[in-house]
């Protein structure tokens, strides 16, 4: 019995451990993949209270405060676009964005457990006329216990998750 409880306890807390990545909103529209798209660089990043672990819908409700990016997260987007031969470019928030261009706008949401960690990372996708194509998100797991998400291992799989839904 002891035994038992034991591989129990081992089993709920490495369940429980991991980063979920959700389609928040459905392609509407295909992506057109052969056109170049256009990565709208985020300057800030914002930081949720530690031990506080929102999800990804409601997680605007928690954000105490922005801070200057933590991490170059245009930078990785960009590479992960450019592994699956899709052209990409990196532009400021003001600069002219054309009227051919998809682009992608993305919010990175960060706390504190013993070191900063990722706990949500939102990606959206635009066609050029503005109109919401397609919205991901890596979400830290909700009940306390999390693998301490990170930019590195989130963003390959938000990519593949929009690419395989569109």
């Amino acid at each position: 019995m002891k035994k038992l409880l034991t591989y129990l306890i081992i089993i709920l807390t490495l369940s429980s451990c991991g980063t979920k990545q959700h389609v928040v909103k459905q392609p509407a529209t295909k992506m057109d993949v052969s056109k170049e798209i256009v990565v709208i660089k985020n300057n800030y990043s914002k930081v949720i209270p530690a031990a506080v672990y929102p999800k990804y819908q409601h997680i605007d409700d928690y954000v105490t405060k922005s801070t200057p990016a933590v991490y170059s997260i245009d930078s990785l987007i960009c590479v992960e676009l450019s592994k699956r031969n899709i052209d990409c470019r990196i532009i400021d928030e003001y600069s002219l964005l054309g009227n051919t261009s998809n682009y992608i706008r993305y919010q990175d949401y960060w706390a504190w457990d013993f070191k900063k960690y990722m706990h949500v990372l939102k990606i959206t996708v635009y066609d050029p006329d503005n109109n919401e194509i397609i919205s991901v998100a890596s979400e830290g797991n909700t009940a306390g216990m999390h693998d301490y998400p990170n930019p590195e291992k989130q963003v390959p799989l938000l990519i593949d998750l929009i690419l395989k839904s569109n």
